[in-house]
């Protein structure tokens, strides 16, 4: 039997439990199922589904708490249902799209619920898009409704967005704006929109780190939702009674799966607009938080709170603790075990992808830099630069298949046509990696970030995360930039821990020249404040090489 079989066949034996410890088996009353079944008809297979379903099995539960207090399922479905049948009243048609700009609070929620209710394609778009950037996707997009924090406002004036507008967050005590808000349209009365006959159509946005973020549209099949919600299970063994931080963005596709697992289950989904370290490590005691979503910049933040060490506030109920989106170096995942204990679960994945690998907390005591094992239904290709199989350990680029079919990007008029290549049905990541022998995948660096320097290629990521050993450094990152000599060398940016005194360039080359071949020695070491990253996480390079040439 194949490693990979074998391992899907495990994670099918562990998610059988899980499933039937979580709550979601729970039989319900012929009154709750009568509901069930209604709700199943009107909603179809879609997010609008899953919220209903968990507002008839736990109406009282609190659904969500975030900087405006909390509030029950059986209040978060009313509030969907009012804003879904007054968006479906106030458009001359029904509206086709509904465009989300959101932070992290209930609006989010309510927003999703709604647009799905209407059996509108969602986009998720970035709240972190500089100006010009955001007006460009509204531009392409151009969704039917848009329903946004207040801090956009003018942005979104500036875009010429002529569709609905409705705003979600509003600073207190800010002027009136003549908008409708949720409020507003939570508080009226119209009849329900006709029920949904076709699977609602999710846009994510990729990061946009080299160019304007694509749109990656899907709509979700109900297997690929089975496959998804068995791994989460045989992993996270998420249950009902969870109370989770979703901290990353709901945008990103790592927030909205943060978010969507406990609102179907009927735990606890706990955030806050921006994340805040000692805030997040406040919450995890003071509201028990059993399970933190986090990128990995945010547990790194997590780990610098002064005292953590000390206090170690919430080994009492967090019993695991996932991240995701972005690189986490090998020390940093060595270092939240040794702050949390062994729950820490790394994810892979791609927007155009979907989930790929998760690590186990097993996996990452063995092998903190791995990324773990495939998941349920995903199917991972190691191929050379001819497209014929690595072999074990042999570095290629990554290829996977997964539930979530890729069909292209949204059409832009205005950009170059590209899509991701596609072999056999496996769609390219960009990422290089290799296997073990045990099948648990590796990054070795992205394929256009590969540096040849003098005739050797170097992977970024092995020497930041042998800068990231160094007791002085808590985050690193590093590039390649021309050179008349070697084509191009490598200059390392820095962070230093807190009181830290700045290392000599000799100390640093050292360093790194005692744990990896001579040319992997960057040239130069740049300290930084911090590195600058999108919302997710990821590295904004061109911002490193304008330093770099600085």
């Amino acid at each position: 039997m194949s490693a990979e079989l074998n391992h899907s066949l495990r994670q099918w034996r562990s998610a059988i439990p899980a499933v039937l410890s979580s709550g979601m088996l729970t039989p319900v009353g012929p009154r709750k199922a009568a509901a069930l079944a209604r709700s199943l008809y009107q909603y179809g297979p879609s997010p609008a589904m899953l919220l209903a379903a968990t507002a008839i099995r736990h109406p009282d539960k609190t659904a969500i708490i975030d900087d405006s207090g909390s509030m029950t399922y059986r209040r978060l479905q009313q509030r969907t249902e009012a804003i879904a049948a007054a968006l479906y009243a106030a458009c001359a048609t029904p509206p086709r799209s509904v465009g989300i700009l959101c932070r992290n609070h209930r609006g989010f929620a309510e927003a999703l619920g709604a647009g799905a209710q209407l059996g509108a394609e969602l986009i998720f778009i970035n709240t972190e898009l500089p100006a010009a950037q955001l007006q460009a996707i509204l531009g392409r997009h151009n969704p039917d409704v848009l329903i946004y924090d207040d801090e956009y406002a003018i942005t979104v004036e500036k875009a010429n967005y002529a569709g609905l507008r409705v705003l979600a967050w509003r600073e207190p005590h800010a002027d009136p704006t003549g908008l409708p808000t949720l409020d507003d349209l939570a508080a009226r009365n119209h009849p329900r929109p006709p029920r949904v006959r076709h699977a609602v159509k999710l846009t994510l946005l990729t990061s946009g780190t080299t160019g304007l973020a694509k749109g990656v549209p899907r709509a979700i099949k109900p297997h690929a939702i089975v496959l998804l919600t068995l791994t989460a299970m045989a992993i996270l063994r998420l249950r009902s009674s969870d109370r989770v931080l979703v901290a990353p963005p709901m945008f990103h596709g790592f927030g909205l799966l943060s978010l969507l697992g406990p609102l179907a289950l009927g735990g606890t989904a706990v955030c806050r607009r921006r994340f805040d370290a000692a805030t997040a490590l406040d919450d995890i005691v003071r509201h028990r938080i059993t399970v933190v979503m986090a990128v990995p910049v945010m547990l790194q933040r997590l780990l610098a709170v002064p005292g953590l060490a000390e206090g170690r506030p919430a080994r009492s109920t967090l019993r695991v603790m996932v991240t995701g989106a972005a690189p986490i170096s090998p020390t940093a995942i060595s270092d939240l075990i040794e702050a949390f204990g062994p729950i820490v679960v790394n994810g892979y994945g791609s927007t155009e992808a979907g989930l790929v690998t998760i690590a186990t907390p097993g996996d990452l005591v063995v092998a903190p830099d791995t990324i773990g094992r495939a998941a349920l239904g995903v199917s991972v290709r190691i191929l050379r630069a001819d497209r014929t199989e690595a072999a074990t350990g042999e570095i290629g680029e990554i290829f996977v298949r997964s539930g979530l079919e890729y069909t292209g990007y949204t059409p832009d008029p205005s950009a170059k046509v590209s899509t991701k290549e596609v072999i056999d049905g496996h769609v390219s990541t960009g990422d290089m990696g290799h296997l073990d022998a045990t099948n648990r995948l590796f990054i070795d660096g992205r394929a256009d970030d590969m540096i040849v320097s003098g005739g050797e290629n170097v992977f970024p990521g092995e020497v930041e995360d042998r800068l990231a050993t160094h007791p002085d450094i808590t985050d690193a990152v590093v590039i390649g930039v021309p050179d008349p000599e070697f084509g191009q060398v490598l200059h390392a940016f820095v962070v230093l821990a807190p009181r830290a005194a700045t290392p000599s360039q000799d100390t640093l080359k050292a360093h790194v020249r005692s744990g990896l071949e001579r040319y992997k020695v960057p040239k130069r070491f740049i300290v930084l404040d911090e590195i600058p990253r999108n919302a997710s996480g990821k590295v904004l390079r061109a911002k490193l090489h304008t330093l770099a040439g600085s």
